[in-house]
């Protein structure tokens, strides 16, 4: 038991003497022909989501160019990103992962993104118990702020975690005015920073497998795991009558 604790704390020495792996997150490019901003609920059909490449018919910088008609707007003020990741290559759910950090949409233009909004750029992220090298899935989440988020925001000390647990259960209880919404998990990203013997790995390109998406909005559709039990019970409500 002695040999496994110190194995473990020397473990942990190691990690923190080399840092945390690193990622560059951002969902713009232009040079790299990569510009896949986030939208808005449907107003049309607010609890499904719209995922795909925006035609130029809605967003006349998204690159590649796609055929998604998005019925809303894209994200801005009021919008927070959710990058989430985990280094089980092999999740499947978004609550597989663990939150590494939220950080507001971009509200404004700039020379590399127009129109504004559905824009993010994260540079260097560190990765808490990863060093360079480490291979991980992530996702990118984004989520509206409303008041009942708002003071899990604001108050001194809340930690990413909690922030979008608040964000979730409130979206999960039918709030008017919350709206989620969930990329396509990306696996396998190399992280950059040194390795345990030194070696520096570049920060991971992460424009690659994923593409934009809307957020969702109240009443959302159940889980399929909800819909399962549902069926069950039902199941077993006809069995019992025929029995009676």
């Amino acid at each position: 038991m002695k040999k496994l604790i110190l194995t473990a704390l020397l473990s942990a020495a190691t990690l923190a003497s080399f840092g945390q792996g690193t990622i560059d997150v951002v969902n713009i490019n232009k040079n790299g022909g990569f510009v896949s901003p986030i939208f808005q609920p449907n107003p049309a059909s607010n609890t499904v989501q719209q995922v795909g490449q925006p035609s130029t018919a809605v967003y006349s910088g998204a690159l590649p160019t796609g055929t998604t008609v998005y019925g809303g707007l894209p994200v801005t003020s009021g919008y927070d990103l959710v990058l989430m990741y985990s280094v089980n290559n092999t999740v499947t759910s978004p609550s597989q992962m663990q939150v590494a950090t939220i950080v507001p949409f971009r509200t404004a233009a700039n020379p590399t993104a127009s129109p504004a909004g559905g824009i993010i750029n994260i540079s260097t992220l560190g990765i808490p118990g990863t060093t360079g090298g480490t291979a991980i899935a992530f996702d990118i989440a984004g989520f509206f702020v409303d008041p009942t988020v708002a003071a899990a925001l604001a108050a001194g000390g809340a930690n990413p975690t909690s922030v979008y647990n608040a964000a979730y259960a409130d979206w999960q209880s039918g709030d008017a005015l919350a709206q989620m919404g969930w990329g396509t998990i990306v696996p396998n990203i190399a992280l950059g920073g040194s390795d345990t013997t030194g070696a520096l790995h570049p920060e991971p390109n992460t424009e690659l497998g994923w593409t934009s998406f809307s957020l969702i909005g109240t009443t959302p559709t159940p889980e399929p795991s909800t819909l399962v039990l549902a069926g069950l019970g039902a199941a077993g409500l006809l069995l019992f009558r025929r029995k009676k």
